[in-house]
Parts: structure tokens; C-alpha cells; sequence
């Protein structure tokens, strides 16, 4: 899952958000599982993947070379 991050956004608001999406999207491959237990999902979080004190790293004249094109192209989904 790619997910994209304000820096402006209270954390705690941030994390409530993806613990729903993990109840809601992220169930078990055996629904009828008793243990209830999620399976694992990667979460891709843009603004804590880059390095933000060289984003001009990340400035390329072809976007398929950045990090944010490669994160989308393996993500299951956008959130």
C-alpha cells in the first residue's frame, strides 16, 4: 500500500486512519479464521520514505527513476 503523508497532519490522527484501513482491507486470505489475526500488509509512507533533507536527489528528468514512481508501480493500493 502506497500511502501519501502531510507533514501537517497530527500522527495520531494519521495512524488512526491506517489502523481502519488495515481492518477494513487487510483480512485474512481464510475469512473464517478463528484466531482473527490480519495478514501482513507493507505500507509504502511517502513522507518518512524519502530523505527530506535531499529531496533534489529525487528531482530526475525521467519520474519513472524516482522513488515515489517505484513505491506506486509495487503497491497493492493507494490510501
Amino acid at each position: 500500500w502506497f500511502i501519501s503523508h502531510w507533514w501537517g497532519e497530527v500522527l495520531q490522527d494519521f495512524l488512526k486512519c491506517v489502523k481502519r484501513h488495515v481492518e477494513l482491507r487487510c483480512v485474512p486470505e481464510d475469512s473464517d479464521s478463528e484466531d482473527g489475526e490480519l495478514k501482513e500488509e507493507p505500507f509504502w509512507v511517502c513522507a518518512h520514505a524519502n530523505r527530506q533533507h535531499s529531496l533534489a536527489s529525487e528531482v530526475v528528468a525521467d519520474p519513472r527513476q524516482t522513488s515515489f514512481y517505484k513505491a506506486l508501480q509495487l503497491a497493492k493500493g493507494v490510501l
